[in-house]
């Protein structure tokens, strides 16, 4: 998708989603971009960062932004990019959420009279930032309910949606950190220190706001880590019981199997005089198995 949108006299904004081969020709032959750059931003795998290339006059701020995979607690997260060059900006983003898409949407009514290239990718880092966030929150409301949860029915299912939140908060964790040493970059950068003092309050407020975030996922990473791991402590302790019973129940049910297998083998043994000899065994069988399990209990193995 290709949409351009004239926001005001300053500046013009070129909306990008899901580019095909068709829109790549048309960004290279109309807008002057080069290939190599249209592949870089459009890289799903393409990690957090600023570039300022002084000799292509472009401008690259990316930043990572949370997709859900379905139902679950699964999310990774995709690249939003801003390519900027003169008065133009060009922003990409894999359409993979349904969320940032909104986002973008509601961007193409800010025809604000003021509004330059820079307070526009501004403005739409704040935005975007907040997105995050709120997946965030929803994350922490999903964890509560898994810890009220968990202890009442430790089922697999419970189970895998823990180890699915646990594993999106790592992409979290990794996206969030990157993002904040991508605005760092661009504020340290020529043309972040070239900002007006309003823009640059505005750039230092967004940063602000990339490492509450930041700060945000990792703590409830770690809290996620910790409960996995006391979850894994007690199933690791439910699996040993568990062994223990059926190890003792195991060589309980040998004994019946030892006493009578003798009288299975072609040697001489005593026999008690009557057809009921097989009684006399089934009760010495159970006495040793009560003595095996009071043994066992006494010395609290069971």
């Amino acid at each position: 998708m290709l949409a351009e949108h004239n926001m005001n006299e300053n500046f013009k904004w070129l909306e990008t989603c899901q580019l095909d081969n068709k829109e790549k020709r048309i960004l290279q032959g109309m807008y002057q971009i080069p290939l190599e750059i249209i592949n870089y931003v459009t890289d799903i795998y393409e990690q957090s960062s600023y570039d300022d290339d002084e000799l292509t006059g472009f401008r690259l701020l990316i930043i990572h932004m949370p997709i859900k995979l379905d139902a679950n607690l699964r999310y990774t997260t995709r690249p939003v990019s801003f390519l900027i060059r003169g008065n133009r900006i060009l922003t990409f983003h894999s359409g993979g959420s349904a969320d940032v898409s909104q986002k973008f949407a509601d961007m193409s009514d800010w025809k604000e009279e003021n509004m330059t290239v820079n307070t526009f990718l501004l403005a739409s880092l704040s935005d975007l930032f907040e997105l995050f966030m709120k997946n965030v929150s929803y994350l922490i409301k999903e964890r509560h309910k898994l810890d009220e949860l968990l202890p009442k029915e430790m089922t697999n299912k419970n189970l895998l949606e823990l180890s699915y939140l646990q594993q999106t908060l790592v992409y979290f964790s990794s996206a969030a950190k990157s993002n904040v040493d991508a605005v760092k970059d661009l504020l340290r950068s020529a043309n972040g220190q070239a900002l007006n003092s309003i823009e640059k309050e505005r750039l230092e407020d967004v940063l602000i706001e990339a490492d509450q975030l930041m700060h945000m996922v990792q703590l409830e990473s770690e809290v996620v880590d910790k409960t996995a791991q006391i979850f894994d402590s007690i199933m690791n302790n439910n699996l040993n019981d568990t062994m223990g019973l059926l190890t003792i129940w195991s060589l309980a049910l040998a004994i019946p199997t030892v006493i009578t297998g003798f009288y299975g083998m072609n040697i001489d043994l005593p026999t008690f005089g009557f057809h009921y000899d097989w009684i006399v065994l089934v009760i010495i069988s159970v006495i040793l198995i009560v003595l095996l399990v009071l043994a066992i209990r006494r010395i609290k193995r069971f």
